[in-house]
């Protein structure tokens, strides 16, 4: 027989000292009679919590991550509470049901899958930093991170094929990234590709130049699919990405080293994920 329900508390996330168990408790009353509560890191092994009727877990966008690519019984309820640094997506939601994830390759992710400029911010903070000065340990890195990428890629874009070389490529199911809610394209469940052309080195010269590229992304957005000589910004159903060797990704905060050839759409998940901001 299965039990009640599984609190995780990450630990790790930068708010987690916010989180009210007894006022999660009460929320989840309605469902469930009796509580465990575990914690991120001192219980590594107990985000699966397959023994449990619902497994409800409160932490960052790299949490939810975990719990997406996470098999757990199919009649498992899930339920994901936001108390990271930033929460690029949920943390800014009304209570809703996640039901629609990007999948690359073998990763399923919640909102963004990107490699190139700024993008290793996701992961480059640590997580001391993130808990003392929250939002602002990222923003201490980002001149650092402020470098011109040079990705040769092909991409088969439904059924188009084109091939150049990238500064970013950014898989986004989201309407933000980065801060910025700049997808105003955006309809739930949807994929975006954002692909801003590299003038070649890493130097002042080239830095300058992706400037008014990454301005006019992220600042100005779109509303519409855009496209010019160093941007390209589409919906698309299924992307085909072929890059000259394994590189590393930032997918939900989290660093995955992706596969030089892989595959990119929009999948179901198979237990949804009830968003509670408590």
């Amino acid at each position: 027989m299965k039990k009640d329900c599984l609190i995780v508390i990450n630990n790790l996330s930068g708010n987690s000292s916010k989180i009210d168990i007894d006022a999660l408790k009460n929320k989840l009353a309605v469902s469930y009679n009796s509580f465990d509560v575990k914690y991120i890191p001192e219980d590594l092994g107990v985000m699966g919590g397959s023994e449990y009727a619902g497994v409800a877990v409160c932490g960052g966008d790299g949490t939810l991550n975990h719990i997406i690519n996470t098999t757990l019984p199919l009649n498992t309820a899930l339920y994901y509470i936001p108390c990271g640094t930033l929460n690029e997506v949920y943390g800014a939601q009304k209570e809703s049901t996640l039901t629609l994830v990007g999948h690359a390759g073998k990763i399923l992710f919640s909102y963004v899958c990107a490699t190139g400029t700024f993008t290793p911010l996701g992961y480059a903070v640590d997580t001391k930093s993130k808990k003392k000065f929250k939002a602002l340990a990222y923003i201490s890195k980002v001149l650092r991170e402020y470098k011109v990428y040079d990705i040769n890629a092909k991409l088969n874009l439904d059924g188009k094929k084109i091939e150049g070389n990238y500064t970013l490529l950014m898989l986004l199911n989201s309407p933000r990234c980065f801060g910025f809610k700049f997808n105003r394209l955006y309809h739930k469940g949807e994929m975006c590709l954002l692909a801003i052309k590299s003038p070649g080195k890493n130097n002042f010269i080239n830095k300058v130049k992706i400037f008014f590229p990454f301005f006019r992304s992220f600042f100005i957005g779109f509303s519409k699919p855009y496209e010019s000589k160093n941007i390209l910004f589409t919906p698309f159903n299924h992307l085909d990405l072929e890059l000259q060797s394994p590189t590393p990704f930032c997918v939900d905060g989290e660093k995955y080293d992706i596969d030089k050839t892989i595959d990119i759409n929009i999948t179901k998940l198979k237990n949804p994920i009830k968003i509670i901001n408590a």
